[in-house]
């Protein structure tokens, strides 16, 4: 069974009220996720709150639902405190820089919300506390720690008098890869909790880490469609981690077999040419929305539009431009796709799907071979067209962009 096959348990959670130090045991069997549900505070300072703190670091017998906290193996632990509903998520749970997000929704009857400024991250006997803060591409509030080997505890502070502990394992060898602390850490981090939302195993890898085979396949139709469609140069869109470098190249080559011209996203548009970006979530989002939020007379405007990497599916990205062209190997509405944003909506409500996310998820599901057809969308987060009888396929109905649009524009790519 799945996360996605029980349709209480987010209820059940929103329900529950207690004061005090609360812990909640609802047994779920998922092949290995642990949802720890701990609500605590400290309500003093000096020697008590050292006190507190070094207790919360030692062993405690909190209930890990499906399974053990293992390093390696990200830590999804949802706290009920304060008139409010946590979810704190640590990964890779290795020694060396870990990513952390924090969502906070408010209780069933309760308005109070979590003020942005109020929180910090920090590790238990560790360096200075960090703000959380929102990152271009992507939702949700993210943190960088580094973690010891080890059983390390991770402080979520909301305001200064309430302190939530986040116990990890981290183990003895191994450590976390760069790209998890880095710009691509949440497509990391999202990716790796849809395999295990799946019942699936904690990939152990990045996205970001290579250019998978589907990935390429999207980049070849659209350097190929490009250049059938008279394009003469595009305007390529980097980073430095290694899928978008690998991009790059296999862009650059496709563009010199077409005759089409390859440059800088500074350059004057020529008379027919087109915006490729295959950099990751946060780099393109801040790029697409540094160019969007200029005059329009400043813009460097492509006759033929921008085009996106098949791992930029993103509602982060995408709001970044008024629309785009991408290539998929899935539809929004299919009936998978549909019951993973379904699903990610019942456990993880404050997160949006994404692409990355959804491979992930289907990967563990149907295995590393699962394919769909593949066919360019355009993507926009405003739908223009009004939803009417037999014009349902312009706006879309699942969580992944509400009123926005991931619309089928082409045949069957390949």
């Amino acid at each position: 069974m799945t996360l996605g096959d029980d349709t209480t348990w987010r209820d059940r959670i929103l329900r529950s009220r207690r004061v005090g130090v609360l812990v909640v045991a609802v047994l779920l069997a998922v092949g290995g996720i642990g949802y720890v549900l701990y609500a605590g505070s400290s309500g003093s300072s000096g020697a008590e709150a050292d006190r507190w703190s070094r207790s919360v670091a030692e062993p405690a017998p909190l209930q890990v639902l499906g399974g053990e906290r293992r390093p390696g193996f990200p830590s999804v632990q949802r706290i009920e405190h304060d008139g409010l509903v946590f979810t704190v998520t640590v990964a890779p749970a290795l020694p060396g820089r870990n990513l952390v997000r924090v969502d906070a929704l408010p209780l069933e009857g309760h308005e109070h919300e979590a003020a942005d400024e109020e929180l910090t991250v920090e590790v238990d006997g560790g360096a200075a506390p960090v703000e959380p803060t929102k990152r271009p591409g992507s939702d949700g509030l993210w943190a960088v720690v580094d973690l010891p080997s080890g059983n390390p505890t991770v402080l979520v502070a909301h305001g200064p008098e309430h302190r939530i502990p986040v116990m990890l394992e981290t183990g003895s060898t191994g450590s976390a890869d760069a790209l998890w602390a880095g710009p691509d850490g949440p497509e990391c981090l999202q990716a790796a909790t849809a395999a295990v939302l799946a019942g699936g195993k904690a990939p152990t890898s990045c996205p970001a880490s290579s250019l998978r085979g589907s990935d390429r396949a999207g980049l070849t139709s659209i350097v190929t469609t490009l250049a059938s469609r008279g394009v003469e140069e595009i305007a390529l869109s980097a980073d430095s981690s290694p899928r978008s470098a690998a991009a790059s190249r296999l862009v650059r080559r496709l563009a010199a077999a077409e005759g089409v011209r390859v440059v800088p996203p500074s350059a004057r548009p020529g008379r027919r040419s087109a915006l490729v970006v295959v950099a990751g979530w946060q780099p393109a989002a801040e790029r697409l929305a540094a160019v969007a939020g200029l005059p329009v007379e400043k813009q460097a405007l492509r006759s033929d539009g921008v085009w996106l990497a098949p791992w930029l599916l993103s509602p982060g990205v995408v709001d970044s431009t008024t629309g785009a062209v991408i290539p998929l190997d899935f539809d929004i509405r299919d009936e998978a796709a549909q019951r993973y944003s379904q699903t990610l909506a019942k456990y993880f409500p404050e997160q949006a799907p994404t692409g990355s996310a959804y491979l992930a998820w289907r990967r563990a599901r149907e295995g590393a071979n699962a394919r769909g057809e593949s066919a360019f969308y355009a993507a926009s987060r405003a739908a223009y067209m009004p939803a009417e009888p037999g014009h349902s396929s312009h706006e879309t109905t699942v969580s992944w962009f509400p009123g926005g649009t991931v619309t089928r524009i082409s045949l069957p790519t390949g």
